[in-house]
């Protein structure tokens, strides 16, 4: 039978596709210099320059192999003689590496290096630039064997294509740049995000691998608190029927007790099971099968991260067998609403509530892909009890909402194509009601009449819906949380445009606020089935 294929895509900031620090082992350091603690030095993959014949004791694998060494076969040596191979992969040999000081002799590579400015923090990457290294190393059971003793558990399953979106790793000697090509986390002082125009570049990679017909599904890799939000994102936009796992680690690759490779390895059973298919974009993780809507991080250990929304998200486990329990009723992938073959090339809607100008703004190339330009800037607002300034309700002490309102409006009428179009709020409130200060809803009530959408949500992770209001002008979120509410309202507007404004956002007429109220009701359907 043909193996499947699977779409391998890498991910901003994935502690899945990292390793520990390279340091230089006891072997590679001199009489005079720190030895490492401990009783073995310690090993690293690493690739054989040339073929070396090695002998290997007899009866080392196992402390019990010797106990039963009537079975086995015996040629009269007490060892066994092997050629090793570069062509095999990479082995676990000492690290000998050491970092160039302008002395004849170097100096060893060290933890420490990662902190220290003058060395640029380490000056080295640990992040892997795609996964194909990583897999060959849980092929050469490195990090492991399968429950059966042998390798190749990946290459056995199926064949990879290995695809660079937002990598963590970049190759600098080639020109990449951090934060443009790739996107670390590790050293912290060097970090870098992905930007708003980065999510359409992934959205337009994971549709052109998955349209292609080439695969029987893909595989995000990102990092663990992040890898929900990509997941959802691709679940509204992406229109397909196969399946789409997201994968995380909460150790790197190569750590004790490293959780990363076994999810890889479920998720690829998964996906060559079939079962995946039609069930939308899904995390998966310890070995559960996460619905992407209600996927989330809850700590860095592994098995901490859980369903949100208070009323289930795990769809099946990976067993074995890989079971499917549950299929979502929300709409998702092949069935969204907001997916790219949905979503029109521009979108058109009107400026003003009384009339006047139509807005056009540009979603989509000629060849479907999503414009980087187009993604909508939508920022999150967070409630406390005691946060008004004085009993005013004045939108001018929320000077963070003003700023954001005036930066929007700039960016709506300025004539750069590349200037965002689309703005929104989301305010993550009191639960379950979606409420924040007074202050706040009069400042968010400003953005509403200037054309930007705002959606409530209950704090951190809701147990239930939010309550809709009459005459209400806000979007209630359900029982999404802050982050996945932001990016269902940002995949809406591609769809929706954005709120027509008020002549005076501040005192809106009745006429304008019937409008907005009838324009919020489109937003709040596509909220009701996603």
């Amino acid at each position: 039978m043909d193996k499947p294929r699977i779409a391998v895509f890498s991910g901003p900031r994935s502690t899945i596709a990292n390793s520990p620090t390279l340091v230089t082992g006891n072997k590679g350091r001199l009489p005079h210099e720190r030895t490492l603690p401990g009783r073995y030095d310690h090993l690293v993959p690493q690739l054989l320059h040339e073929p070396a014949v090695v002998r290997i004791s007899k009866y080392s694998a196992h402390p019990l192999e010797e106990d039963s060494a009537a079975i086995y076969h015996q040629d009269g040596n007490d060892y066994y003689e092997v050629e090793l191979r570069p062509e095999d992969g990479p082995y676990p040999l000492p690290y000998v590496a050491r970092r160039a000081n302008g002395s004849g002799q170097g100096q060893p590579f060290e933890e420490s290096d990662l902190f220290d400015r003058d060395l640029g923090y380490g000056g080295r990457q640990f992040f892997y630039p795609d996964a194909s290294r990583m897999f060959a190393e849980i092929d050469r059971t490195i990090p492991g064997r399968d429950e059966s003793g042998e390798g190749s558990v990946l290459d056995r399953r199926a064949d990879f294509d290995f695809i660079r979106v937002l990598p963590p790793g970049g190759y600098t000697g080639k020109g990449e740049k951090s934060g443009v090509d790739y996107f670390p986390y590790r050293p912290l002082a060097i970090r870098r995000s992905p930007r708003y125009r980065d999510l359409a570049k992934a959205t337009n990679a994971v549709r052109a691998a998955m349209d292609s017909g080439n695969y029987a599904g893909g595989i995000w890799l990102e990092g663990s608190p992040t890898v929900e939000e990509t997941i959802y994102w691709l679940s509204l936009l992406i229109d397909t029927d196969l399946t789409l796992a997201g994968c995380a680690s909460q150790r790197t690759h190569g750590q004790l007790a490293n959780d990363g490779d076994r999810n890889i390895v479920d998720a690829v059973d998964l996906i060559a099971s079939g079962l995946g298919d039609g069930i939308g974009a899904v995390g998966v993780q310890d070995e559960r099968i996460y619905a992407a809507r209600e996927f989330k991080k809850a700590d860095d250990r592994p098995g901490n991260y859980k369903a949100t929304g208070g009323h289930g998200g795990i769809l099946g486990t990976v067993g074995p067998p890989v079971t499917i329990w549950y299929k979502p009723a929300y709409r998702h992938t092949a069935r969204s609403d907001v997916n790219l073959s949905r979503l029109p090339e521009s979108v058109e809607f009107d400026d003003y509530s009384d009339g006047g100008a139509t807005v056009r703004v540009p979603v989509k190339d000629n060849n479907g892909a999503l414009l980087e330009e187009a993604i909508p800037r939508v920022h999150i607002v967070k409630y406390g009890a005691y946060m008004d300034e004085d009993e005013t309700a004045s939108p001018d002490n929320e000077v963070d909402i003003m700023a954001r309102i005036a930066k929007g409006l700039r960016e709506q009428s300025s004539g750069d194509p590349d200037s965002p179009k689309l703005h929104g709020f989301v305010l993550e409130g009191s639960s379950p009601y979606g409420l924040g200060s007074m202050s706040q809803h009069s400042a968010l009530e400003v953005a509403t009449f200037s054309g930007m959408p705002v959606t409530r949500v209950g704090r951190a992770d809701p147990g239930g819906r939010v309550p809709s209001c009459w005459d209400d002008v806000t979007i209630a979120g359900s029982n999404l949380d802050c982050n996945k509410a932001r990016l269902l309202l940002m995949a809406t507007m591609l769809k929706l445009g954005r709120l027509p404004k008020a002549r005076d956002p501040r005192n809106p007429t009745r006429a304008e606020r019937a409008a907005t109220v009838a324009r919020v009701a489109q937003f709040q359907e596509i909220f009701e089935n996603h």
